[in-house]
């Protein structure tokens, strides 16, 4: 090697330092990289709320088409929120609500997938089918409605995805709610109407 070409090439100890200047700025870049993900863009759970749950009727075929082996059908709407607190939005697969009484399920639905924006809230109108067959089938309901109320349980379960950072950070996200309220024989009300939310990320 010449001397000009010494002279233009950097030193053993230049060469190390320059190395060491360029992963220390690799490793606070990425150490920013973190905080901002942990912080701005850390994955929030979703909050569920059932709003209400309302008894539109009675009808011969279960809603939406479906036959079952009881000819009639009431039918119950319930009203669910997703509120997303995240910095992306939430998408989710669809909604499915289960009626139970006194532990046996008695109808149920299935919700159409959409989308949560970002720090938005979305609402859920879930319409459920419930045989009034198996209602009848339990030696309790007619005690029940004799004494003016009938208490019901509902399960809704929601499947979705958040993603961040341009889907560098997803997560998967279930939502269930679960609902216990008391149906009003006179005029088909809802009354003490209590629900426990579950998430899981």
């Amino acid at each position: 090697m010449d001397t000009d070409d010494a002279a233009k090439s950097p030193s053993p100890r230049l060469r190390v330092a320059l190395l060491a200047c360029g992963i220390a700025s690799a490793a606070v870049a990425a150490a920013v990289l973190l905080a901002v993900t942990l912080t701005v863009f850390r994955v929030r759970e979703p909050v569920m709320t059932m709003n209400a749950i309302s008894v539109k009727g009675f009808g011969g075929a279960a809603p939406g088409g479906g036959g079952g082996s009881s000819p009639l059908w009431m039918t119950v709407v319930a009203d669910v929120s997703v509120r997303n607190p995240n910095a992306a939005s939430l998408r989710y697969a669809g909604s499915k609500t289960a009626v139970y009484y006194r532990a046996a399920r008695v109808g149920g639905a299935s919700g159409p997938p959409g989308t949560a924006r970002a720090r938005r809230t979305v609402r859920l109108n879930v319409t459920v089918g419930v045989a009034v067959g198996a209602l009848l089938g339990d030696p309790g309901f007619l005690g029940d409605v004799a004494a003016g109320a009938v208490a019901v349980t509902t399960a809704t379960t929601v499947r979705g995805r958040v993603a961040v950072l341009g889907g560098v950070v997803r997560r998967r996200v279930v939502l269930e709610m679960n609902c216990t309220a008391t149906v009003a024989v006179a005029d088909m009300s809802i009354r003490n109407q209590s629900c426990l939310q579950r998430v899981w990320l």
